[in-house]
């Protein structure tokens, strides 16, 4: 049967009119299905970012060859060419990081024994209680290995002597430690030290000090 050319002038039109939504219906969908690629493209970028911050993050931390802040806290002891005996004595520093090679300090130490003065230069006279005190602020350079660090340093402060019924009084101090800390985690050392001091007497001159100290260090 022939169908009437009205008809199929019609049904061209209409085919025409579908054409174009098809075609822009077939192209959102394209669209979509590429703005969705990007998006999970987008989110894996920003995931394979994320680990490898933390993975840089993490690997700096366990590169770091030393701890950002630490409390020391030593015993040994004094040996001063004023007095003839070694004197027991404690110390307690805290020291901040600066560089990977230099930290900062903050110290105080104390020591306590007893001396022989003599009367007139020959008669000795009772022994008496000394006690010896210093407070110090310094800078200290530091080989950052893993497990042995060598370190050197210099301070400076006031430091006190007070003799039992006798003269008290404070002056300036110049210190110079040297030593050695071995690590045993991330978070505790050991340390050996010698310190030389330089203390100012009353009189004036120096007094020339040893400080022979071994102690713990505990980071926080």
């Amino acid at each position: 049967m022939t169908v009437p050319r009205p008809r199929l002038f019609l049904a061209a039109l209409f085919a025409l009119a579908l054409t174009p939504a098809l075609s822009e219906a077939q192209y959102d969908t394209r669209d979509r299905d590429r703005e969705r690629e990007r998006q999970r493209e987008r989110e894996r970028d920003r995931e394979r970012d994320a680990r490898t911050v933390r993975t840089v993050r993490i690997s700096m931390e366990r590169r770091s060859p030393t701890p950002d802040r630490e409390i020391t806290m030593s015993v040994g002891a004094l040996r001063s060419d004023d007095d003839s005996e070694n004197l027991p004595m404690a110390a307690i520093r805290t020291d901040w990081r600066l560089r990977r090679w230099l930290r900062s300090e903050v110290g105080v130490s104390y020591a306590i024994g007893s001396t022989e003065r003599l009367e007139n230069g020959v008669i000795p006279a009772d022994e008496r209680t000394l006690q010896l005190g210093t407070a110090t602020v310094g800078l200290r350079a530091e080989l950052p290995a893993r497990y042995l660090r060598p370190y050197v340093g210099v301070a400076a402060g006031l430091a006190m002597r007070a003799e039992e019924d006798g003269a008290k009084y404070v002056r300036t101090t110049m210190a110079f430690p040297a030593g050695v800390r071995v690590v045993l985690s991330d978070r505790v050392s050991v340390r050996a030290e010698a310190r030389f001091r330089f203390d100012q007497r009353r009189g004036g001159g120096e007094a020339y000090r040893v400080e022979q100290t071994g102690g713990l260090s505990v980071a926080f």
